[in-house]
């Protein structure tokens, strides 16, 4: 039975990975099968999150592994082969950390697109910036300490660790900033009701869950003493806090799929998806860029008195998105056509009416 005390905090580690990872699981999958009910199809941004979960469950598996090994205890109660093992697990879950966020972020960067319903050069501005950080920090994290044992930190000569983490740290809270405001920014302009516009804000306001978990993250790495003996020991609460950041980056990036937040996105005018109620959707796409032109049929009931079912069209043209316009007033008027046939039957047998006039002359007239 392993037992926590002051020089062994590796079944915390271990532990506590596995329950973020859980929470993580849990939420990504929830976003999923909601999305899959109500729309019947995954888009982009659900496979984006989905490749945030593989590479999430697997980085959880590397710290699991580097916690049964002496991650997070004293190095004298671990053997040289365990100590490798821990590093090499350590190395691999830092190199799986970073696409797992990573992904976190494109996929809101990609629902953040869908409800502008176009990608304004600030989002395309913002995938550059977000590919560019990414894949620099994966080739600084892999060749960390030189090309021969790129993992072995403990005795090679490497770059400064806490100072790169640290910026990497920074870096990260500042993109994550940029997926809070921008959102935001655009659901201040929409015109709707203050309760419903407080709800979708909270709802893309989770995110400071994720600053303020990087935030605790740096400040225990800076509380790290260079010149102690034990690293594996002293990180532990940076790498609890590291597993942390993972678990709400995957679960923020579900938050705005759940039920409730997606009726509240639906209410302010982005008809992101087809949600019930709303029977069929035929989209047609006209020659130049930017137009598509969409007819939307509702069946009424049939109305007393008449013979007839009649059926009420709404037809839009969806025009580029204006952050300035959220809805024109025609967008909710709602218009019914009704169509009458006339047919006209001659009868040769008809009889002849003859009609008087005041007495004096007759005519004869044809009812047709």
């Amino acid at each position: 039975m392993i037992v926590v005390t002051d020089t062994n905090r590796s079944p915390i580690i271990g532990i506590l990975a596995w329950l973020f990872m859980v929470i993580a699981v849990l939420s990504g999958g929830v976003r999923l099968l909601i999305k899959y009910v109500i729309v019947r199809r995954l888009t982009t941004d659900d496979y984006l999150i989905s490749m945030s979960l593989i590479f999430g469950v697997l980085q959880t598996a590397c710290v699991a592994l580097a916690a049964r090994n002496g991650y997070g205890q004293e190095q004298k109660a671990s053997s040289q082969n365990q100590l490798a093992v821990a590093l090499k697990a350590i190395y691999a879950a830092e190199l799986l950390y970073i696409p797992c966020i990573t992904f976190a972020k494109l996929s809101s960067l990609t629902f953040m697109t869908f409800l502008m319903q176009r990608t304004r050069k600030v989002e395309w501005g913002l995938i550059v910036l977000i590919a560019i950080w990414a894949v620099t920090a994966e080739f600084a994290v892999a060749f960390q300490c030189g090309l021969t044992k790129p993992w072995n930190w403990l005795t090679q000569a490497c770059f400064d660790r806490d100072a790169w983490w640290h910026y990497f740290g920074i870096t990260n809270i500042l993109t994550e900033c940029a997926l809070m405001i921008l959102p935001i920014l655009v659901v201040f302009k929409i015109q709707m009701r203050r309760t419903k516009k407080a709800v979708v804000i909270g709802c893309f306001s989770t995110r400071a869950l994720v600053v303020t978990a990087i935030v605790l993250e740096l400040v225990y790495r800076g509380k790290i003493d260079a010149t102690q003996n034990e690293p594996l020991l002293v990180i532990w609460k940076v790498a609890i806090c590291v597993q942390l950041v993972q678990c709400l980056a995957i679960v923020v990036a579900s938050v705005p799929h759940l039920k409730p937040f997606m009726d509240g996105l639906q209410s302010t005018g982005l008809r992101l998806y087809h949600l019930p109620g709303q029977n069929s959707t035929h989209e047609q796409y006209e020659s130049g860029p930017g137009r598509k032109k969409g007819n939307i049929a509702h069946e009424l009931k049939e109305l007393q008195g008449s013979a007839y079912d009649p059926t009420v069209i709404t037809g839009h043209r969806q025009r580029e998105w204006d952050d300035s316009i959220s809805q024109t007033s025609q967008s909710r008027i709602i218009r019914q056509t009704m169509t009458w046939t006339v047919e006209e039957h001659y009868d040769p047998n008809s009889t002849t009416e003859s009609i008087s006039i005041d007495g004096k002359s007759n005519s004869s007239r044809e009812r047709r």
